[in-house]
């Protein structure tokens, strides 16, 4: 890694380039606010709250949403890093096979995790089961919560460049994963280190009567942003993860 990548210059880099696009930035956050208050009180009166089949519904729109968004988002922010030019109308419209990618991503992510969850929850609970399960804050189950939480939070790390792929390299969803593990690889701590940041931005945000998170959640984006454009122009080997300069991609 270049002695020059650090936490406090990918946060210097992020700040900078949030604060020149601050009303694009807020313009998102405002966008997806909007949208998910609007889509949770339509579906909510239209199909009744507290059913089963309008929870997963809600889930299924909300989520199609957050690929779309997503992917958008990344799409506007890689073109500001990459071009002098403010973006267009064009590249605020997320790309559909990509917002699927991401999708699949989410999918395959998803299962690993309900997997490895079930498979910790039974050995747990089959080697105690004298633990009364109907508290669930009960200090008998802090144990299995924390087993819970390590996978979650290595493979969050490990695949947390997954998006950054999918729209600036143009990969496809198993391909992402697999560049996202390649370049994530000898930088775990690292890039924990990033996200206790972004988690500490976001306290502060909630703090701040729950508005900073306007803030704070896509500046979070940012800086995921920034590292991963960071560790891919100091990774050795281009094959591995497909490095494309974005230069080439204008035909330079």
């Amino acid at each position: 890694m270049d002695q020059r990548m650090s936490v406090s210059v990918i946060l210097s880099d992020a700040w900078e380039l949030a604060k020149r696009n601050i009303w694009i930035l807020l313009g998102f956050t405002i966008v997806q606010f909007l949208f998910i208050l609007t889509i949770t009180g339509v579906l909510g009166v239209v199909l009744g709250g507290g059913s089963g089949t309008a929870a997963l519904i809600q889930n299924v729109v909300l989520s199609l949403f957050d690929a779309f968004f997503t992917v958008a988002f990344y799409q506007v922010f890689f073109k500001l890093i990459d071009d002098d030019d403010h973006p267009e109308l064009p590249d605020f419209v997320p790309n559909l096979l990509k917002a699927v990618n991401f999708l699949i991503v989410k999918l395959i992510v998803g299962l690993i995790l309900v997997g490895i969850i079930a498979i910790i929850s039974s050995i747990y609970f089959i080697n105690t089961p004298e633990i009364d399960t109907s508290q669930p804050f009960s200090w008998e189950l802090l144990p299995v919560f924390i087993l819970i939480a390590i996978p979650i939070i290595f493979f969050t790390i490990r695949f947390c460049f997954v998006v950054c792929f999918i729209v600036d390299q143009e990969s496809g969803s198993s391909e992402a994963i697999s560049q996202s593990w390649t370049l994530t690889k000898g930088h775990f701590w690292f890039i924990s280190l990033l996200f206790l940041v972004m988690l500490g931005l976001n306290i502060l945000g909630a703090m701040a009567l729950f508005i900073g998170l306007l803030f704070t959640v896509p500046f979070s984006s940012i800086i995921l942003i920034i590292a991963y454009r960071h560790l891919v122009n100091n990774y050795t080997d281009e094959e591995e993860i497909m490095l494309n300069d974005p230069e080439d991609k204008d035909g330079d």
